[in-house]
């Protein structure tokens, strides 16, 4: 009976990897798509926009696409496809490209609603946003955007240095993705925000700066109430043709070392606050070297002590080969 429950499970499962990939084929995408690991497997992606209206020093992805808004009967179209492709079963829509809540709030509250409409089982639609498009809409707009199904933001926030901020071209400061936290906090909408460890180079005095100021950033990020949040640490990686990696080449930039990445990241959690409530915590991303998870007023500690193990003893790490984007 087994055998023949695990014959049927990996059937069923292959049988949706094959939808999937007949939806891929109907619904419209411009490669390379990206986006967040927890909407990898789960999640159904529908372009709303393509490419980023923002140009970082580190972003791949997104670096030579032209950026511009679908209209919205397009989105709808596919969003429609999608059900006719696979039936009523989808429960994550993740909305591409690289900060699609750019898009106008009457905008986003239909395509929203649209989802819901055609994919009765859904539980939530996510999307990736950049400071500025959560700071232009009103706590109301935003409000209204939660209220129609948009429950999830993934932020970037890379680090807590205004200085650092300008050099790597996000156009945003610490001040901004802080009211932009705050915001989304007060429209229930879940905040899921992103570091990146090694950003600063091998400079000492700059990675330190890097990691302290991204803490206290975080710690400004508490919300009022009690309510999940997350933040996630990436470790920088220098795919060819980003300003960041041309800068590497040219000798103008030196990536920090494997240590160094885990000093960062010792710092960071060691100067954010016991007071942080509800943080889940994660650097299960493919391009660290070392996974953590768990909620900071928690397992502050053991995390800390996780990676002082690590740095008396490497093996514990990811090694290099098996380390991506």
């Amino acid at each position: 009976m087994l055998y023949l429950y695990l014959d049927a499970f990996f059937i069923f499962r292959y049988f949706i990897l094959m939808l999937m990939s007949m939806v891929i084929s109907e619904l419209f995408y411009e490669e390379p798509v990206y986006r967040p690991p927890s909407e990898g497997k789960k999640s159904l992606l529908i372009t709303a926009t393509v490419g980023c209206s923002f140009k970082c020093t580190f972003c791949y992805p997104y670096r030579h696409k032209k950026f511009r808004i679908r209209a919205v009967d397009e989105i709808i179209e596919d969003i429609k496809k999608a059900r006719k492709m696979l039936g009523p079963n989808v429960e994550r829509i993740f909305l591409l490209d690289g900060n699609a809540f750019v898009m106008k709030p009457n905008d986003l509250v239909a395509i929203s609603e649209a989802c819901y409409k055609y994919h009765p089982k859904l539980q939530r639609v996510s999307a990736y946003a950049h400071a500025k498009d959560i700071l232009r809409k009103s706590d109301l707009e935003l409000k209204e955007i939660q209220n129609s199904g948009i429950t999830m933001v993934y932020m970037g926030i890379e680090t807590g240095d205004d200085e650092l901020l300008q050099k790597i071209n996000k156009h945003t400061n610490a001040n901004e993705l802080q009211q932009a936290a705050q915001k989304l906090h007060k429209a229930r909408i879940i905040l899921s925000g992103t570091v990146i460890l090694g950003l600063a180079g091998d400079n000492i005095e700059l990675s330190r700066r890097h990691a302290i100021r991204t803490a206290q950033l975080i710690n400004s990020m508490n919300p009022a109430k009690h309510q999940d949040w997350y933040i996630s640490a990436l470790t920088l990686m220098l795919p060819p043709g980003t300003l960041l990696a041309n800068k590497y080449q040219n000798g103008e930039f030196t990536p920090l070392s494997q240590t160094g990445i885990l000093q960062e990241l010792r710092l960071m959690i060691e100067h954010i606050s016991d007071d942080v409530h509800d943080c889940i915590f994660r650097s299960n991303h493919a391009s660290n070297y070392l996974v953590l998870k768990g909620i900071l007023s928690k397992d502050k500690q053991k995390f800390l002590h996780l990676i002082d193990q690590a740095l008396q003893n490497p093996s514990m790490l990811r090694p290099e080969f098996f380390r991506g984007l």
